[in-house]
């Protein structure tokens, strides 16, 4: 099918015509109308889906797929499925204050266990001086 007759069925698609009255007007069959529209709607590199409602989500050819249609979703989907977060950001120090070992997360330059050893140190240190 040409791609001027195809993009003509797209434009009055988006009109809000449905099959029959586009076939009509083009001298087409309901059928192939709706195999030109349904093969559009369903391609996977221009429509996905979003994860958490079921939207469909226009892609954009060349870049990452997006999974999600708003922030708003991509927060629920992530705040039900916990399970799924990958934590490898775990890291293990030893308190230079109490000398106790602590796990802090996120954080690789952490150095104190609590607020309560870092202002320990830091009134020693000004005692010193």
């Amino acid at each position: 099918m040409q791609k001027e007759l195809r993009n003509k069925i797209f434009e009055l698609r988006n009109t809000g015509m449905g099959y029959k009255a586009i076939a009509k007007e083009l001298s087409l069959t309901p059928s192939a109308v709706r195999s030109v529209c349904t093969a559009k709607y369903n391609d996977p590199d221009l429509y996905g889906t979003c994860k958490n409602c079921g939207i469909r989500v226009k892609q954009t050819p060349g870049k990452k797929k997006r999974q999600f249609c708003s922030d708003k979703c991509r927060m629920a989907w992530w705040n039900s499925h916990k399970d799924d977060v990958k934590r490898n950001a775990f890291y293990t120090f030893k308190c230079p204050c109490c000398n106790s070992e602590f796990v802090a997360y996120g954080n690789s330059k952490r150095i104190y266990c609590s607020i309560s050893c870092f202002a320990k140190t830091r009134t020693k240190r000004g005692n010193e001086q």
